[in-house]
């Protein structure tokens, strides 16, 4: 992995991580996006030497994870729009226009944020992968929001009770419940998600608050998959059938959008099976 850089945002100091792929098919560009509670790095570092497509990968940690922090280096409150427009002044900052996204689950949701406030400010559309992206696991956003309410639990766990492995558990309940609750597993996911509990709480909130406000206006998550054109959905085989479905739904109104589920796979898919996810995305991007 290359160097960290830090950009001074508006309220936070982004690290991010340029890397070049010497032996890729195009000089294109791809910015890619983590989960909530871990970095950049350790989400995508395996999968980067199976891409073959891009030349340039740019790997931001979103404020609250990784080496990215508040301007106060006080772990505080986040929201889906500061992390997008955090992403923007990123992006304006290197003069990147034309790129493609890969956004893992509120890195999902942030690339989908993203891409529409581009759409509508400057006509940009963006091909996006994406893993088990926050907020599309259900097609009801009422049965969405009941869903949160676990991870509001989870965050409220860490913060008020200081028991991180405990609200890490009820996180994992909430988004993987049918997940084959191997030990080693277990504990690793555990280490991954305790490195900065606080901002993982955080950011858990942030999806949650966002999740809240669609209630009210369900045509917010409509633009976001409507101004995605290209999309390819990945999701977990041992995930909730909700999402399963909901995935297929979408996917079957909109000639540009593919799903693919990988086999023994719960939302820890980039984590599972990197290499493999990493062929999908080679073979979709030229076809």
């Amino acid at each position: 992995m290359s160097e960290t850089n830090f950009l001074q945002c508006n309220e936070s100091i982004l690290a991010y991580r340029l890397v070049e792929l010497p032996n890729s098919r195009t000089e294109n560009c791809c910015l890619l996006l983590h989960g909530a509670g871990v970095a950049g790095e350790l989400t995508y570092g395996p999968m980067l030497e199976h891409l073959n497509h891009w030349r340039w990968l740019l790997i931001p940690d979103l404020t609250g994870m990784g080496e990215s922090y508040h301007s106060s280096k006080l772990e505080s409150p986040v929201s889906i729009e500061s992390l997008t427009d955090e992403l923007d002044e990123l992006l304006e900052h290197l003069s990147w226009h034309e790129f493609d996204i890969i956004g893992y689950s509120l890195g999902g949701l942030v690339g989908l944020n993203l891409n529409s406030k581009r759409f509508k400010k400057r006509s940009e559309r963006h091909r996006m992968v994406l893993m088990e992206p926050a907020s599309l696991d259900r097609e009801c956003v009422n049965t969405l929001a009941e869903v949160r309410q676990r991870y509001k639990l989870a965050s409220k766990t860490i913060r008020e009770t200081g028991d991180v492995e405990l609200g890490v558990a009820h996180f994992m309940d909430g988004v993987s419940p049918n997940r084959r609750k191997h030990p080693v597993a277990e504990a690793t996911t555990q280490s991954r998600l305790a490195h900065r509990p606080i901002g993982f709480s955080y950011a858990l909130d942030a999806v949650t608050n966002w999740v809240e406000r669609i209630v009210k206006d369900p045509n917010m998550r409509f633009d976001l998959v409507d101004h995605a054109e290209e999309v390819l959905l990945f999701s977990g085989a041992l995930s909730h059938s909700l999402l399963l479905d909901h995935y297929d739904l979408i996917v079957n109104g909109r000639d540009g959008w593919k799903h693919i589920s990988m086999a023994g796979c719960d939302h820890s898919l980039p984590f599972q099976k990197p290499r493999q996810i990493a062929k999908h995305i080679n073979k979709w991007l030229e076809e």
